[in-house]
């Protein structure tokens, strides 16, 4: 079923391409089962020797075609460059073709079933998993979708799929308005690197410590999360399956980052990792402790119920049995007043964070000095020693005598 090109929920700007589309395919004729790779932001247009170890080779036995797109953010990414939200508008466009043409080349038996399991599969990264995002919500729009057997969706990075983000309001500077993701009946898998600041900004954004980390996590998780290998080895506490409304099933990968990004930055802070990674690991609130359930609650009120039968009554001083919370009201109190603590913790600590590295740029800025008025001694040094009147006269012919 051919999906028809609507007005999506972003400005299209300028007609950058209509309803063609740049493809930099893998093979010269297009085979059967067809990904389709869209890139994140300066990476609109991608080779096959990007595309080819894509989490780690996923896609080797797949025609790999890239599906151009500006892939601008304007005025962040230049002040002649087009808006996110123009840019992802033109995504759609092609996009939308790529499908249509991929779900074309399908071989199909005389009832139209897609045989030999081939499918096409929708890879988008970064900034590309929002023009994915449209499409579906596009399709989803119109009530007129190709068949979930036919199409697969894989997202990298995708900022829109993170606790911290809810439906918003239009932004103006982006030219676009972030949404929570779609309910489709497709499958979608999203892979998501731990820390990233892009994909995995902290929920509690208080927590100082935690947004440097995630800041540092841009320049050293963001990318290399893209050619992350097996997702089977992904330990199963960082992976979540969830059903929607349509039916569709959404597989969640959270890629762990073995070594905080602050520490990889600033290598100094590693003796204080363990201490650091606590900290930051508030900031995530999939991160804190099972709530405890009201038959553990029940269970423990009867035990002190118990105990307290059990004591003789001539004994005063535990006569009367504690009393058992029956809400969560001092809990939640408790929770309020750590998480206020533990921000003020995170905040001297991302203090003293960017202590040591200004005090570190400080040194290594203070040894160049130092380095460049050896160099000048040096130098000073060389052409005395070299005048006439360290080395003696010299002869007509230049040589000293």
């Amino acid at each position: 079923m051919r999906i028809t090109l609507r007005k999506a929920g972003v400005a299209c700007g300028t007609v950058f391409a209509s309803a063609a589309v740049a493809f930099s395919a893998a093979t010269p004729a297009m085979a059967a089962s067809t990904a389709l790779v869209i890139g994140g932001i300066g990476a609109g247009t991608m080779n096959d020797l990007e595309m080819a170890p894509l989490l780690g080779g996923a896609l080797k036995n797949e025609a790999r075609v890239n599906v151009g797109w500006p892939a601008q953010a304007g005025p962040m990414t230049g002040t002649g460059d087009m808006t996110l939200g123009a840019s992802i508008g033109i995504g759609v466009t092609n996009l939308t073709a790529g499908i249509n043409s991929a779900l074309g080349n399908l071989d199909r038996d005389a009832d139209g079933n897609v045989v030999n399991g081939e499918k096409v599969t929708v890879v988008g990264l970064s900034a590309g998993s929002l023009v994915v995002d449209e499409v579906l919500r596009q399709m989803m729009a119109q009530g007129t979708m190709p068949d979930p057997s036919e199409l697969t969706f894989i997202l990298v990075e995708d900022s829109s799929r993170q606790q911290l983000i809810k439906d918003s309001t239009y932004n103006s500077k982006l030219d676009y308005t972030y949404h929570t993701p779609p309910a489709t009946p497709y499958d979608v898998v999203v892979v998501t690197g731990e820390y990233d600041g892009f994909a995995d900004f902290p929920d509690r954004p208080w927590n100082a410590l935690a947004v440097a980390n995630a800041m540092a996590g841009i320049i050293v998780v963001h990318v290399p999360v893209m050619y992350y290998g097996d997702l089977s080895k992904v330990p199963a506490e960082d992976v979540t399956v969830t059903v929607n409304s349509q039916g569709g099933t959404t597989t969640h990968y959270l890629i762990p980052t073995t070594t905080l990004p602050l520490v990889q930055l600033f290598p100094a802070l590693k003796p204080k990792e363990a201490e650091l990674k606590a900290k930051i690991d508030a900031g995530y609130s999939r991160n804190d402790p099972a709530p405890a359930t009201a038959t553990a609650t029940a269970t423990a009120a009867k035990a002190v119920a118990a105990t307290a039968a059990a004591v003789p009554t001539a004994a005063p001083a535990v006569e009367k049995a504690p009393a058992v919370p029956t809400t969560d009201t001092t809990s939640a109190r408790a929770a309020r007043a750590q998480d206020r603590a533990q921000a003020k913790a995170d905040a001297a600590a991302a203090r003293q964070a960017r202590k040591e590295a200004r005090a570190a740029a400080k040194a290594d800025a203070a040894a160049a000095r130092q380095a460049r008025k050896e160099a000048r001694a040096a130098a000073k040094a060389d052409a005395a020693g070299s005048s006439p009147e360290k080395s003696g006269a010299s002869d007509s012919s230049g040589s000293s005598k």
